[in-house]
């Protein structure tokens, strides 16, 4: 049940049924999910674990809610992390992990025209999960997972503009054909790439939230 719980108050997390700073109740909670308080508290601590909520003294248990640049620093720490993973990835990588990235890509494109965000989630962090499996170290592989975890509430940001992701989709492609190539800068580019839009539009967002003007 713990286990259920978790995956159930994550999604909710990372997809505004809690919004960023909201303050989550134990017995608001044990009665929306039907959950014990042991559970309800083992579900707090492994999400703070995570990096989506946080215990303030005081006041609770919180939803985290990153200034614009706390995520812009998180970014960029995962630019480093991801790209030095590209780099050291042996290319081409093996044939049986290209035709489930592919699968997964279609998976993804799929529940992306459907607007099925939930599934996009899921198949976008499965295939993220196993592109970077494949860099053979596993110290660098988990921590680009905990980054990548941190930074959820983040990525969900632009599932609701059509455009960009067309582009996520395009990019999961162009991702696979660099994996399957031998050009080490071109995965390099292509893992870069991928990344810095979602970071640029939760400062929009933040911005017109709080009613704050961008400076020079």
């Amino acid at each position: 049940m713990t286990d259920i719980l978790i995956s159930d108050l994550e999604s909710d997390i990372i997809f505004g049924v809690f919004g960023s700073g909201a303050r989550l109740v134990e017995d608001r909670v044990m009665d929306r999910y039907g959950a014990k308080r042991h559970a309800v508290r083992a579900a707090f601590t492994e999400l703070e674990r995570r990096g989506l909520l946080v215990h303030r003294a005081n006041r609770g248990v919180e939803v985290v809610d990153f200034t614009p640049d706390e995520v812009d620093e998180l970014y960029e720490v995962r630019i480093v992390l991801e790209t030095a993973a590209a780099r050291q990835t042996p290319l081409p990588v093996q044939a049986d992990i290209l035709v489930k990235l592919k699968e997964l890509a279609a998976q993804h494109e799929a529940a992306a025209n459907e607007s099925d965000f939930r599934l996009v989630f899921t198949l976008n962090k499965q295939f993220h999960e196993l592109q970077f499996s494949t860099c053979g170290n596993t110290r660098l592989m988990t921590l680009i997972e905990e980054h990548a975890r941190v930074a959820q509430t983040v990525r969900v940001v632009k599932y609701h503009d059509a455009d960009h992701m067309r582009t996520v989709v395009e990019q999961h492609h162009q991702i696979i054909a660099a994996m399957a190539g031998a050009n080490q800068e071109a995965y390099v580019q292509a893992t870069f790439n991928h990344l810095p839009a979602s970071a640029e539009e939760y400062r929009k967002t933040y911005e017109t939230r709080f009613g704050l003007k961008r400076t020079a």
